[in-house]
């Protein structure tokens, strides 16, 4: 094997370290929400219905810096689904568990938050990490019985939100490069 060839595969090698390493970056923050007590009602489909009493009307986003903002602007629109944390406080201590949350509806009026909720059975990802090694089932006797909800909403962003406009990127690259060179493109439009 001359030269060039171990070039070539010493740089394809490179390449795939890089993508392997990118791959697993997450972008995004976590969003704390904290009430007092809940309700909770199942559904015949396996979701529930959670509803956090007498919300605080703040929420803390944990980036960097960290910050706190008026709950309205970090509630997402009831067409989203989010992975989160609900971590509620009683007597006994604190019981964590894991869910999807979407259909989130806060009234000002009553100081009452509302979702859906779908127990999350497997979570990878980096933003919540702290909060899965403690999770467990979501036990309603538990939420009866919680005196202080908290809920950590999972905020991930798309790469277009942490680096700017990524179809203008691609487009870009495109057009001043030539098309097997498209792989270049997508890795340097990540960035």
């Amino acid at each position: 094997m001359d030269i060039k060839g171990i070039e070539i595969i010493c740089c394809i090698a490179l390449f795939s370290l890089m993508l392997v390493g990118s791959a697993d970056a997450t972008f995004g923050y976590k969003i704390l929400l904290e009430g007092g007590e809940s309700i909770i009602t199942e559904n015949e489909d396996g979701s529930m219905i959670l509803t956090i009493q007498n919300v605080v009307p703040y929420g803390v986003i944990f980036d960097d810096p960290e910050y706190i903002t008026l709950l309205e602007t970090v509630l997402p629109d009831t067409n989203t689904t989010m992975n989160a944390g609900v971590v509620l406080s009683n007597p006994d201590g604190d019981h964590t568990s894991l869910v999807q949350v979407s259909q989130l509806d806060y009234s000002a009026e009553t100081k009452n938050l509302t979702f859906i909720i779908h127990p999350l059975e497997f979570y990878e990802g980096s933003i919540l990490a702290d909060l899965k090694e403690r999770s467990e089932s979501l036990n309603p006797d538990i939420v009866r019985n919680a005196h202080v909800t908290r809920i950590y909403l999972e905020k991930g962003l798309p790469v277009s939100e942490n680096f700017g406009d990524i179809n203008r990127c691609m487009d870009d690259c495109e057009r001043y490069h030539e098309k097997p060179t498209r792989f270049f493109c997508e890795m340097n439009c990540a960035k």
